[in-house]
């Protein structure tokens, strides 16, 4: 049916599905592996993000509770940072679990696909390679895009963890514990009137501004 133009190379490299197995994984083993997925790799590793769960990551957890001395609300503080750390490592997983299985999926369909076509016509090796490499070039791309905004989402938390430890440091300890025992005490009304504003600012010796931005630090860690 068309043999004559049939390349002699092709013909030998010929569409057997044990040797298209082999394409794919040598496909996989031989792409270097890229400088800045390895970075967010680090930075989730480092983080606790990827990698075992016990004992993983929270270094801004655990640096800015040894630096605070250990107080009962640098103890809240300081678990509920391991707490949002926790979600966003569950986050992270599911979705990677999903492009995981998105990728194989994918790849399994297009190389169904080849195999059909092998049949009628020959399929080369180096075209399997090209195949399979433009598929996880574009997977690669979605793979970077969620490393990256899962390390943005754990920069952002240890941000606002840090921030809000250096700030609460301007207030008298005995002001700390009189804010949070109001914050805790009423999540139900967490916007406390002008009164109340008031009331706690004397207590506390700050300004009403003061406390009106701490609780809105406050809502925000919860």
């Amino acid at each position: 049916m068309g043999a004559p133009r049939e390349p002699q190379p092709e013909q030998r490299g010929g569409p057997s599905p044990p040797r298209t197995g082999l394409s794919i994984r040598g496909a996989q083993e031989e792409d270097p592996p890229d400088p800045q997925l390895m970075r967010l790799d680090n930075m989730l590793l480092a983080e606790g993000v990827s990698g075992p769960e016990k004992g993983g990551g929270s270094a801004a957890a655990a640096a800015a509770a040894a630096a605070s001395g250990g107080s009962s609300d640098n103890s809240i503080e300081h678990s509920d940072y391991r707490a949002k750390l926790t979600q966003i490592r569950q986050i992270y997983h599911t979705e990677l679990e999903k492009y995981e299985q998105a990728c194989n999926e994918f790849t399994t369909h297009v190389m169904n696909l080849l195999r059909e076509q092998s049949r009628t016509r020959p399929i080369s090796p180096k075209e399997i390679e090209r195949m399979v490499g433009i598929i996880h070039r574009k997977f690669s791309s979605i793979q970077m895009q969620l490393k990256q905004s899962t390390c943005e989402a754990v920069m952002i938390l240890r941000s606002r963890f840090l921030d809000a430890r250096r700030k609460r440091r301007n207030f008298s300890k005995q002001a700390t514990e009189i804010l949070n025992e109001y914050f805790y005490s009423h999540l139900s009304n967490p916007y406390p009137s002008e009164e109340a504003k008031e009331e706690l600012a004397k207590k506390c010796s700050i300004t009403v501004s003061q406390v009106g931005l701490s609780n809105a630090e406050f809502q925000q860690s919860v």
